[in-house]
């Protein structure tokens, strides 16, 4: 790494991780200078027993709280205006995000109205400055959670937001809300988050701060997501999994290597399939142009993923070639746990021509959108029958 230009990372939240960490959320609020937060979730989206166990951790602390449970996949700025409206008349000083995907983003933008006191939330658009910090706000995710919800990014119907400030201050994981009863939706979240830090971690440049948080956050996946998405009851693995998606979402928002994050989002936009099984799908060939451009960007890979023994006694002019096969090992472990409930490629995920018309179309309008449509022709994208 060269450290002689000097380098910047940012990670405002802080996190809380492990069994009842819930219950630490009454002290964390008062030290936020919030005693009346607003909850935003979904009872669809993030189940009727996470809304539950949120109450039940306010416990005994005198507290008051409300709570808009009726976010939909569908959310635009109407229900943001909704949500700002319910939260000036409730007099509420601070929001709680409860789930993944768009909870969280209509949340990040009901902050940002809130926030800057803006008369209508519709208003808003990707022009809108965002300067100053915002108001206290709290991400608690669930199984549903994509990535993003620790990002810098906001997103809704097409309007993009992106700013620092949009970063939750406090991130809490707790193993009673990150379990899943659908293993699928475990390792879109689990790819999602393997693709976006792989391929911050093997960029050019990348800094101390952002190696240590890839490195860290591709172990807990490497060694935990095949577990999580087989046995969904095992508390150790899913919060492993949970921690290294919410550090996926502080490792992309200080990159600008983001070929894996676009297309998935493209994907998402248009077909509405999680980004995660796009990125699963693009992982391997997307790494495989990389060896081929510089090896050397990946020799430490192989430490991250294989282990110890494996760097130590790999001849280093092998250690990519190693730390490639290493990563279609863990791709296939988990393709092959889910049993064929996970397409390998676009071909097999069914997806109808014109959808992939209108994929291409944006593609094509990408500064890099030849290599962008390369990857997608080698993953069976270039040729879709209705």
């Amino acid at each position: 790494m060269d450290l002689t230009n000097g380098f910047a990372f940012i990670c405002p939240f802080k996190t809380n991780s492990g069994n009842k960490a819930l219950e630490n959320l009454p002290v964390e609020l008062a030290g936020l200078n919030a005693c009346k937060p607003l909850i935003i979730t979904s009872r669809k989206l993030a189940g009727g027993s996470a809304i539950g166990t949120l109450k039940n951790a306010f416990g005994d602390s005198g507290m008051t709280f409300g709570v808009f449970d009726e976010v939909t996949e569908t959310a635009d700025l109407n229900v943001v205006e909704q949500i700002r409206d319910i939260f000036i008349k409730g007099q509420y000083d601070s929001i709680i995000a409860l789930g993944g995907g768009v909870i969280v983003d209509v949340a990040k933008i009901v902050n940002l109205a809130v926030s800057q006191k803006v008369a209508d939330a519709r208003q808003l658009s990707t022009a809108t400055a965002i300067r100053d910090p915002l108001g206290p706000f709290v991400v608690i995710p669930t199984a549903a959670a994509t990535g993003m919800e620790t990002s810098k990014y906001a997103s809704l119907h097409g309007i993009s937001f992106v700013a620092v400030h949009l970063m939750p201050d406090l991130v809490i994981l707790d193993p009673r809300l990150t379990r899943a009863k659908d293993g699928k939706a475990v390792a879109e979240a689990g790819f999602a988050a393997f693709g976006r830090i792989l391929e911050a971690d093997v960029a050019p440049g990348k800094n101390p701060l952002m190696h240590a948080y890839a490195f860290t956050a591709l172990r807990f996946l490497r060694e935990n997501l095949a577990e999580a998405v087989t046995k969904r009851c095992n508390k150790k693995a899913s919060l492993a999994v949970a921690n290294a998606v919410a550090m996926s979402g502080c490792v992309i928002s200080n990159t600008d290597q983001t070929v894996l994050h676009r297309l998935g989002k493209v994907f998402q936009n248009i077909v509405h399939v999680h980004p995660g099984m796009i990125i699963g799908m693009c992982l391997y060939p997307f790494l495989d142009d990389q060896i081929k451009k510089d090896r050397s960007l990946l020799s430490n890979l192989l430490l991250t993923l294989g282990g110890d023994d494996k760097y130590v006694f790999m001849p280093e002019d092998g250690r990519p070639g190693a730390a490639l096969r290493e990563i279609y090992e863990f791709s296939y472990e988990i393709y092959a746990a889910l049993k064929g409930k996970m397409p390998p490629t676009i071909r097999e995920a069914g997806i109808q021509q014109y959808l992939m018309d209108d994929v291409l179309e944006v593609i094509n309008q990408e500064p890099d959108g030849a290599y962008l449509r390369t990857i997608i022709d080698r993953v069976g994208g270039s040729s879709i029958k209705a």
